[in-house]
């Protein structure tokens, strides 16, 4: 275990005319200022069109809510529109308990792309019980976290047009930038 300067935590979703692409850092906060840097935030379901990443409460009294995000997406048997109705549901209600242990930071960021005659990407923001979801189409750049706030917002000139290759190399790369720059911030 390390012991943590900064809580940053970043994901980013990218579409453009060729597809989209989700990238993340690694960062998993286990309290105490204690994190670890090896969590898988990014999952892809081929088969149902759709990649999403997560940040914020990545465990809670015991439970692993990854892994439930990871489950419900996954489930075939499900539409989309219940998949986003059961992460509602299960993400506000962790959210609210959390809140008299963890304060401002009972929060979940969820970003969603799904492939299909448009590239559909969403954008899920829990805090404190509450959800706001929005709904954007391709091309587009999401972020979540609270490492979004050390850059300027991508401009679309940066990746569209990128094949797929380079847009995942570019999602990376912006990745690598926000810790750099989280970690350049930290040691000041």
């Amino acid at each position: 275990f390390r012991k943590e300067v900064n809580a940053m935590s970043y994901i980013c979703l990218i579409g453009n005319e060729y597809g989209i692409v989700a990238a993340s850092d690694s960062r998993e906060t286990l309290g105490g200022g204690n994190y670890i840097d090896n969590r898988q935030k990014v999952f892809c379901d081929k088969k149902q069109g759709l990649v999403w990443a997560c940040c914020g409460i990545t465990k809670y009294s015991g439970k692993d809510y990854l892994r439930l995000v990871e489950f419900i997406m996954r489930d075939s048997a499900t539409t989309f529109d219940q998949k986003l109705d059961y992460l509602e549901r299960a993400i506000c209600k962790v959210t609210a308990e959390a809140v008299e242990s963890l304060g401002e930071k009972s929060a979940m960021d969820i970003l969603v792309g799904r492939v299909s005659k448009r590239t559909m990407m969403i954008r899920m923001n829990f805090a404190k019980g509450q959800m706001e979801r929005k709904v954007f189409f391709a091309p587009l750049a999401l972020e979540g976290g609270s490492g979004k706030y050390l850059f300027p917002k991508m401009k679309l000139n940066e990746y569209k047009g990128l094949f797929l290759p380079d847009l995942k190399n570019f999602a990376h790369n912006r990745v690598e930038s926000v810790i750099y720059k989280d970690r350049e911030l930290s040691d000041k």
